[in-house]
């Protein structure tokens, strides 16, 4: 089975030159505390709500002032759109991650693909189990 066919396709990302007040709204509206973080509609990196408060407000960072580019995570963790499920499940395992970005042959972002995906379309138990293991160690 392929990613495309069990990830979420509705993605909601956010331009790295937003404002951390911006990112912020978009969060609070679409009841999310990730977001993909593009520049010219291309994957840039990852913002989180936690990235707001540890390395901007907590940092005295002006959330009014301050770019996503300023605090986002650089290396966004991710696979493509026609990867195969337990590919995924390797890339997350092996970076202790909960979600993946899924990105299309054009490097844009066309998706999520998160552990619960997994869960509820892996034939294996048993690799489930593994993968589960490894993200669950920090």
């Amino acid at each position: 089975m392929r990613v495309d066919e069990v990830m979420t396709h509705h993605v909601v990302v956010i331009p790295a030159d937003a404002t951390l007040v911006e990112a912020a709204e978009v969060m609070k509206n679409a009841d999310v505390g990730f977001l993909p973080v593009v520049s010219a509609g291309v994957l840039f990196g990852v913002l989180t709500d936690r990235d707001i408060v540890v390395r901007a407000i907590g940092r005295g960072m002006n959330p009014n002032l301050t770019l996503v580019r300023t605090v986002m995570s650089n290396k966004p963790i991710w696979c493509y759109e026609y990867d195969v499920l337990t590919d995924a499940a390797d890339i997350l395992a092996d970076n202790h991650v909960h979600r993946l970005i899924v990105i299309d042959s054009n490097n844009k972002v066309s998706g999520l693909l998160s552990i619960d995906d997994l869960a509820a379309h892996m034939s294996s138990d048993r690799l489930l189990g593994t993968v589960l293991r490894q993200v669950s160690v920090t």
